[in-house]
């Protein structure tokens, strides 16, 4: 039951979220990160909640009564006699077997990889004086210092932070020589803003709640939206710091270069595949960011509270009658 019904409370409370984001107009990305949050979090405690508040909602009176009784519809014959709960479990299967191959593994190996032995990502001691003037330059109206910024060798376009109690900014040196003072200069901004926005951490929040809908397609789709509007935040955090808009366009854009360029080797069969729709859905992802980068001071931040509450309580009760 609670599986069931987290998965249907979930697309129910999907379909109204969008519908309050399109009705409000609602462009900012932070204020949209706060609404789709209400996805992954309602539905992980609205079966609980609401038999504690009413123990007999499964019986079948409360059912009959309800606006949706999902016994109803999971036994129906669809396709040559497939039942409908026979879908629900492959889809939930699916999403499990995603949520295992490519979150929960990538993190473990990736915590592994990265461990004290490690030797990836090379961090270089000593630089030339030219890296060091175009670093300087970079740092320029940046609340950074050069002690918090490692560079490690490596030709791709690679840029990461680090968080904790001395966060750090990882630079490559593919970056360092494609990138002039500029676009280096709205990277790191960007970087900085990801730490900054560390210290709320709603991703890891969400992530949380996200592990225990592990099984959920509705939630592995917002989780992955909320992370796409992250990325959106930090690229307004970096305008606001910079003032630099064009130039970070510019560097979005030199990322996707980059990224179409990818790998001079092709892979054949499954992994050309899988590396196809990767390259894809990060392709989008950056045209994504451009086009809220261009758009971003169109975007009104202001008299969202009341309509979230709104949309939350509406959740909250229309779900209540769903079961």
């Amino acid at each position: 039951m609670y599986i069931a019904q987290n998965v249907i409370h979930s697309i129910i409370a999907s379909l109204i979220v969008e519908c309050a984001i399109i009705s409000w107009k609602i462009k900012a990305p932070p204020i949209k990160q706060w609404f789709r949050i209400l996805v992954i979090f309602l539905p992980v405690i609205s079966f609980p909640l609401y038999q504690l508040i009413s123990p007999h909602r499964g019986d079948p009176y409360f059912r009959l009564n309800s606006l949706l009784d999902s016994n109803r519809w999971f036994f129906l014959e669809i396709w040559g006699g497939i039942s409908v709960l026979f879908i629900l479990i492959v889809i939930i299967l699916l999403t499990s077997l995603i949520f295992l191959l490519q979150e929960l593994i990538p993190i473990i190996a990736d915590v592994i990889r990265k461990g004290p032995e490690s030797d990836e990502n090379i961090v270089i001691q000593e630089t030339d004086e030219l890296t060091e003037l175009k670093l300087s330059k970079a740092f320029e109206g940046l609340p950074l210092e050069r002690n918090a910024v490692e560079i490690i060798e490596d030709n791709d376009l690679t840029l990461f932070s680090t968080t904790g109690l001395s966060p750090k900014i990882y630079v490559s040196t593919g970056l360092i020589n494609t990138f002039n003072a500029e676009h280096l200069n709205v990277a790191l901004a960007h970087e900085i803003a990801h730490i900054k926005r560390s210290r709320r951490p709603i991703l890891i929040i969400a992530y949380l709640f996200r592990i225990i809908m592990f099984f959920n397609p509705v939630a592995m789709f917002e989780f992955r939206r909320l992370a796409q509007e992250e990325e959106n935040v930090c690229d307004r955090m970096a305008v606001m710091m910079t003032g630099k808009p064009n130039i970070l366009i510019e560097a979005v854009d030199m990322l996707r270069s980059s990224s179409e360029g990818g790998d001079s080797e092709k892979s054949k069969g499954l992994d050309s595949i899988i590396s196809a729709v990767e390259n894809y859905s990060h392709d989008i992802q950056l045209i994504n960011r451009i086009e809220k980068i261009k758009n971003y001071n169109q975007e009104d931040t202001n008299g969202w509270v009341i309509p979230f509450c709104l949309t939350a309580t509406f959740i909250v009760l229309l779900n209540y009658y769903i079961v």
